[in-house]
């Protein structure tokens, strides 16, 4: 069994078990890391990190189910901030590049890297904390990250809402409960009363669907 003691803790997070085993190999044949943890997509990630420990550098596959590697990155970013996130995509348009930057990604790879450009962002993202190639400008980073800095703050959001906003919230965007009426029978409320909540919630919050609502929970963490 490969000695962690030393070498850098990484994790792969792909949904196709082929390439997790490609960029598995190329990272051992890094010499100074060793993959300690794959997983096909954001949610098991989170389930194995519990039993695996720290992660030092994460690769992480932007088209996944469940939980996709935007979120997945976003999740990192709020639960594991010493963890950095190298996000890879088959198609990295720009505003792919940029959204995934905006996420937390120290780095953006397509798919078809070279293993001599992998290891290079590798030892980049470690030594630096950041890689830049042909996707990613330092302009286009700090235009990124200006772009996160201005987005309200997850707690102070959480905060701007009711105790029963929060509890609306929460069982709206859950999966098992489908309408607001639904919502509304679990917490003994009228549909009228759920609806002046889900209207108080547009406006502190600033989203118009529910989708936004869902993406809002799943960014913050609130569930």
């Amino acid at each position: 069994m490969a000695d962690t003691t030393e070498k850098l803790r990484v994790a792969v997070v792909d949904h196709q078990p082929v390439l997790r085993d490609g960029v598995a190999a190329v990272v051992d044949r890094w010499g100074h890391g060793v993959v300690v943890l794959q997983a096909g997509d954001g949610l098991e990630y989170e389930a194995r990190c519990a039993h695996v420990g720290h992660i030092h550098l994460a690769l992480v596959d932007l088209c996944m189910p469940h939980r996709d590697g935007y979120d997945t990155l976003r999740w990192m970013a709020r639960h594991q901030p010493r963890t950095k996130g190298i996000a890879i995509h088959h198609s990295t348009q720009p505003a792919e590049v940029r959204r995934a930057l905006h996420c937390g990604a120290r780095a953006v790879l397509n798919t078809n890297v070279t293993p001599a450009d992998l290891v290079l962002a590798l030892e980049h993202v470690h030594r630096t904390g950041f890689h830049y190639n042909h996707l990613v400008s330092r302009d286009l980073r700090r235009a990124a990250q200006a772009e996160a800095d201005a987005q309200p703050n997850g707690a102070d959001l959480w905060a701007s809402l009711s105790p029963r906003e929060q509890e609306l919230l929460l069982l709206y965007t859950s999966p098992q409960v489908p309408t607001l009426a639904d919502a509304a029978r679990r917490m003994g409320i009228t549909e009228g009363t759920a609806e002046t909540h889900r209207g108080n919630l547009v406006t502190k919050l600033k989203v118009h669907s529910k989708t936004e609502l869902v993406r809002l929970v799943l960014l913050n963490g609130w569930g």
